[in-house]
């Protein structure tokens, strides 16, 4: 026994660029995925359904417009919908953001962030 006590840890937080710009966390409402339950981590990039405002994972369909940050993971289901929590503002690094299998954000989706009051920035990891 060496007399020193390990109480806990502390983990880096890698999805923040910027805890002194404004983020507000709301709740969303995250589409069923009829191909399976996946599991959306923590950064995801969510698209909002235009005419239900429904998310899900950005992956460049139409209708759906980049909208918020996942702030907490969510595992979907295959026959209903989930609620989860996102950030609607904030400023984030953009290496860490998580959108759709082999999509990359496009110039449309980096504005529509933005003008929801998303900000992106780049960091050397």
């Amino acid at each position: 026994m060496t007399g020193r006590e390990v109480i806990g840890s502390c983990v880096p937080e890698t999805l923040i660029a910027d805890a002194d710009f404004p983020m507000s966390v709301v709740t969303v409402t995250i589409s069923a995925t009829p191909d399976g339950a996946k599991t959306l981590r923590k950064g995801s990039i969510l698209a909002a359904n235009d005419n239900t405002g429904k998310c899900s994972l950005l992956n460049g369909a139409e209708g759906e417009t980049a909208a918020y940050i996942l702030a907490d993971p969510v595992i979907t289901s295959p026959t209903e919908e989930v609620v989860g929590t996102a950030y609607e503002t904030g400023k984030f690094i953009t290496q860490n953001l998580i959108a759709g299998d082999g999509y990359q954000l496009s110039a449309k989706d980096c504005k529509d962030l933005r003008d929801a009051g998303i900000l992106m920035e780049g960091a050397l990891m």
